[in-house]
C-alpha cells in the first residue's frame, strides 16, 4: 500500500549534541540537550532517528568532530531528513565551518530542514535565513576571538604571578584539589627528588642522557605515562624550568621589571644554579632534544692527530704544521676496532692499544697526591655561581630597559642594536664562565689521590670517562713511524691541561 495524499512523510531526525568542556565526562549537558532535541522534534513532528554525541568537544579549535562528520555522512546516505540541535553554535561557531555546512546542502538533491531550540528554523536556502545565520556566526566568532585573547591574558597573569600551569608533574606528588581550591602549591615527591638531583650532578659530571635514562629506569621511577626513560624524554624532563622552581611561558622563562626570573609557586626538585649549569652542558652541539651523538668507540672525539706530514694545501687550509684532526672509531677491513684521524687519514692506532694506554694515563694522574687540588677551585663555587647569576640578572633588566627607551623614543634604531649588542656579548662571557663552574664536577665521587682511584675510573660509563679525559689533558697519537707491526708507547702524548 502507498501513502495517500493527506499522510505526511515521516522526517527522520538527527539531534546533535555537543558541549565543549566536560573533562570528567559528566555529560549533565548533553543529556539536557538530548531532552531539548527530543522535545523540539515532538514540537516539529519529526521522529529522533539518531543522537549524535561530541562530549567535551570544541566547535572552534579546529579539532576533528567524529560525530558531526557521522552525522553528515547518514544525511548523505540518505537516512537522515533533518538536524535537530539545541543552538546553532553547537553545529559551527566559524564563518568558513557555516560556509562548508552550505556547501554540503547545495549539492544534496534534497533540502534538509535544520531547527535549534533557542532559533527555531534556521533556513539556509534563502538569503534572509543566511544572513541571519551569518550574523550569529559572526557574533559567535568574535566571542571566540576575545575568549582567546582573555585567556592568553590570563595566562600570562598566571605566569607573572608564578602559578603553575600543571597539576601532575614528575618528582611532585598528584595534586587532586579542585580548581577553585588550588592556591599555586605542590608537594615534592621526597624519594623522586633525591634521585633527580643526583641525575642533574651526573651531568655535569660527564654522564650522557642514556645513562641518565638508567639512573630512572634502575630505581623504577618512570615516568608520567609509565613507560621506561629514553635519552630524548630525559632531554625534555632536565630542561624544565619547573624543576629549579622558576615560571615559564610559551616555552620561555617570565622575568619580572627587574629582569630577575620569577620563582614558581612550588618547590624546587633541584637549585636554580645546578639547572643551569646543566642548560649550559645540554645545549652544546649535538645534545639538542631530537638529535642526539652516540659515541660507539671509547676515545672517539677524544684523541687527536699529531701528523706533520701534511701536504701544503693541507697546511693551508689548517694554518698550522701539524693536522690536530680527532680520531674516529672505526672497524679495520680484519673486524679489529682501531681509531684514525678524520681529515688527513694518516693517523690510526688500535683500540686495545690505545685505550689501555689512556686509562693508565687518567689513573696515573689522579692518583698522585696532588690531584686533590684539582677540586680548590670548589670552595668558591657558590659564591662565584650566584655572583654570575646577579649579574646575569643585572644585564637582562638592562635588556628590558634598552627596549623600553627605543618603544618611548628615546633611542633610535642604530641605538638600540648597538645597546643590545654590548650586552648580549656580556650575557656571553658570563655564559662561559658558567660553563667553565660546571667543569669542576666532572670529578664528584672521584677519590682523588688515593689507591681507590684505579677501580673507580674503571667504573665510570663512556661518557664520564671522556669528560674526565676532557678535562685533564689532551692525548695526541703520533704517525706510525719505524716497527709498524708493534705498538710504540711513545706514539702516545698526554699534555696535561691549565
Amino acid at each position: 500500500m502507498g501513502t495517500t495524499p493527506t499522510e505526511k512523510k515521516q522526517v527522520r531526525a538527527g539531534c546533535y549534541l555537543r558541549i565543549s568542556s566536560d573533562p570528567h565526562d559528566k555529560r549533565q549537558g548533553v543529556e539536557r540537550q538530548r531532552q531539548d532535541t527530543t522535545a523540539l522534534c515532538e514540537i516539529k513532528g519529526w521522529v529522533p532517528a539518531g543522537f549524535y554525541v561530541d562530549n567535551d568537544r570544541s566547535a572552534s579549535n579546529g579539532k576533528e568532530r567524529p560525530e558531526w562528520d557521522r552525522l553528515l555522512a547518514d544525511i548523505t546516505a540518505g537516512n537522515i531528513d533533518a538536524i535537530a540541535a539545541w543552538d546553532q553554535d553547537r553545529g559551527w561557531r566559524m564563518m568558513h565551518e557555516l560556509e562548508e555546512l552550505r556547501r554540503f546542502f547545495t549539492k544534496l538533491r534534497r533540502k534538509i530542514p535544520l531547527a535549534t531550540t533557542g532559533q527555531g528554523e534556521i533556513d539556509l536556502y534563502s538569503p534572509t535565513g543566511v544572513l541571519t545565520a551569518q550574523i550569529k556566526t559572526a557574533v559567535s566568532e568574535h566571542e571566540i576571538a576575545m575568549m582567546k585573547v582573555r585567556q592568553r591574558r590570563a595566562a600570562r597573569q598566571r605566569a607573572e604571578q608564578g602559578r603553575p600551569k600543571w597539576k601532575r608533574a614528575f618528582g611532585y606528588i598528584p595534586d587532586t584539589r579542585p580548581k577553585e581550591a588550588d592556591d599555586g602549591t605542590r608537594q615534592v615527591d621526597k624519594q623522586v627528588k633525591k634521585v633527580v638531583e643526583q641525575a642533574y650532578k651526573a651531568v655535569l659530571a660527564g654522564a650522557s642522557l642514556n645513562d641518565i635514562a638508567k639512573i630512572f629506569n634502575n630505581a623504577g621511577l618512570y615516568g608520567l605515562n609509565g613507560k621506561p626513560w629514553t635519552a630524548s624524554t630525559v632531554s625534555l624532563f632536565l630542561r624544565k624550568p619547573r624543576n629549579a622552581g622558576l615560571r615559564d611561558h610559551n616555552d620561555e622563562l617570565v622575568y619580572d621589571k627587574d629582569g630577575n626570573p620569577v620563582k614558581g609557586t612550588w618547590p624546587p626538585l633541584v637549585k636554580e644554579g645546578l639547572w643551569r649549569q646543566v642548560q649550559h652542558k645540554l645545549n652544546e652541539p649535538g645534545r639538542a632534544p631530537g638529535r642526539k651523538t652516540v659515541s660507539r668507540h671509547l676515545l672517539t672525539g677524544v684523541l687527536r692527530c699529531g701528523n706533520t706530514t701534511l701536504s701544503d694545501k693541507a697546511k693551508e687550509r689548517l694554518q698550522r704544521d701539524t693536522c690536530g684532526g680527532y680520531l674516529a672509531g672505526y672497524q679495520s677491513k680484519d673486524g679489529v676496532a682501531a681509531y684514525r684521524c678524520r681529515f688527513c687519514l694518516g693517523v690510526a692506532v688500535r683500540a686495545e692499544e690505545a685505550e689501555p694506554w689512556v686509562y693508565e694515563a687518567v689513573i696515573q694522574r689522579l692518583a698522585e697526591p696532588d690531584a686533590v687540588d684539582l677540586l680548590k677551585a670548589e670552595l668558591h663555587d657558590a659564591a662565584e655561581a650566584e655572583a654570575l647569576r646577579t649579574e646575569e640578572n643585572t644585564l637582562r633588566a638592562r635588556l628590558n630597559e634598552i627596549a623600553d627607551e627605543r618603544a618611548d623614543g628615546l633611542i633610535d634604531g642604530a641605538g638600540y642594536k648597538r645597546a643590545t649588542e654590548r650586552v648580549k656579548d656580556k650575557l656571553a662571557v658570563i655564559e662561559r664562565r658558567q660553563q667553565d663552574q660546571a667543569r669542576l664536577l666532572v670529578f664528584d665521587g672521584i677519590p682523588l689521590g688515593k689507591p681507590e682511584v684505579a677501580a673507580a675510573i674503571q667504573r665510570l660509563s663512556p661518557d664520564r670517562f671522556r669528560a674526565v679525559v676532557d678535562v685533564l689533558m689532551t692525548v695526541t697519537v703520533m704517525p706510525v713511524g719505524k716497527g709498524r707491526h708493534v705498538f710504540n708507547p711513545k706514539r702516545m702524548h698526554a699534555e696535561p691541561k691549565p
